[in-house]
């Protein structure tokens, strides 16, 4: 990275420009290439694997995958299948089912309701005519049995519940759709007496809100540096160094998704790294330039300098920790594959920031 550094310093503004140059290249390979983040959690051969696997064959793979959302209600008083209490419930349902990430509600008084909902396959009573009369009892007591055993209608009569099955799985269920599905669902509880509530996996992961904890380390960040460094200027080179590396990380990720399975919380996890990395390697090297610029020393001088010591500082400690990260690969799960490449390849954005863009804008700027 030494060359890299000192033909920064030589030739700050072609050398931004490059930089820039590099930054749209991993912009189009995004969206050319990238692909969509998926959390696939596979151990082939293993106990939980093929408990997975039974339970897609016996509960449906939309059900066992997390696929679904159960929306429950419980009158107060009286039953569910009272008329008001259907009443009440049954335009929750449509609004449901009318969102474009849900596919099919199934209602627990025989409804359905959506675009694809898929009819479930039963023997007509002609083809039950033609067996024997013993055949005819044997399948008629286990229909009963299974249907009680699998009522979405407690044997009270006191709670029920309606499933609403997401387009395209776990993963198809939008955050508007999802929070709106929680509005309803608030709306409506406490209504005559009436207690609803909605579950289910892809709803808790899809309603949350948005991680603020990077939005609150780079305010924190930028206070101390002012507190440090007492310039707006030298404060918000290393916030900015970071946050440029940390896009064309994040673009590099979505390049990575196209060819490897990657997690949907990949990026968070990578953002967390690679805005601590990047704010430490650029302190180092904008430290050493500044004991050179207190020193006496011209501006180009000076970042030399810091670009000949906490450079390599800057580069070895990168290339250490691209390595541990992709140590993750010695395991042997695909699941860590594009985590711990989105990560390295974060860290790789940043610490290229720090040691070609900041040696740049530090020869470019000079004293100021």
């Amino acid at each position: 990275m030494g060359p890299l550094s000192r033909w920064a310093v030589n030739r700050p503004v072609i050398a931004l420009l490059s930089w820039v140059v590099a930054l749209v290249v991993a912009g189009g390979l995004a969206g050319i290439f990238g692909g969509a983040f998926n959390d696939s959690f596979e151990l082939p051969d293993t106990e939980s694997t093929q408990a997975q696997e039974l339970l897609e064959q016996t509960a449906g793979a939309a059900e066992a995958g997390g696929g679904t959302i159960r929306i429950v209600w419980s009158p107060e008083n009286g039953s569910v299948t009272d008329p008001a209490v259907v009443k009440e419930i049954t335009p929750l349902l449509e609004e449901v089912a009318d969102l474009d990430s849900i596919s099919c509600v199934q209602s627990p008084y025989g409804e359905q309701y959506g675009t694809d909902c898929q009819q479930q396959e039963t023997m007509s009573e002609e083809e039950l005519a033609k067996l024997p009369p013993e055949q005819q009892q044997q399948i008629q007591e286990s229909v009963k049995a299974a249907q009680e055993a699998t009522s979405p209608i407690s044997p009270d009569g006191k709670v029920a519940y309606a499933t609403a099955t997401i387009e395209g799985g776990l993963e198809g269920l939008s955050i508007p759709d999802a929070q709106s599905i929680v509005s309803d669902v608030k709306g409506l509880n406490g209504t005559d007496g009436l207690t609803v509530g909605a579950s289910g996996s892809a709803l808790g992961f899809a309603a949350q809100e948005p991680p603020s904890s990077e939005l609150i380390g780079i305010v924190v960040a930028i206070v101390i540096l002012l507190i440090v460094f007492g310039s707006i200027i030298a404060a918000g080179l290393p916030i900015l160094t970071a946050i440029v590396g940390l896009i064309g990380g994040m673009m590099l990720v979505t390049f990575v998704a196209g060819f490897l399975d990657v997690a949907t919380f990949a990026p968070t996890l990578a953002a967390m790294i690679g805005l601590g990395v990047g704010i430490d390697y650029s302190l180092f090297v904008l430290n050493r330039y500044r004991q050179g610029i207190m020193a006496g020393h011209d501006p180009k001088k000076a970042a030399m300098e810091s670009v000949n010591t906490s450079g390599r500082a800057v580069a070895f400690a990168g290339v250490t920790v691209i390595i541990a990260l992709m140590g993750l690969w010695v395991l042997g799960i695909n699941f860590f594959y594009g985590l711990s490449l989105a990560a390295a390849v974060t860290v790789f954005m940043v610490m290229l920031s720090a040691v070609w863009m900041l040696p740049a804008l530090l020869s470019l700027l000079g004293n100021k």
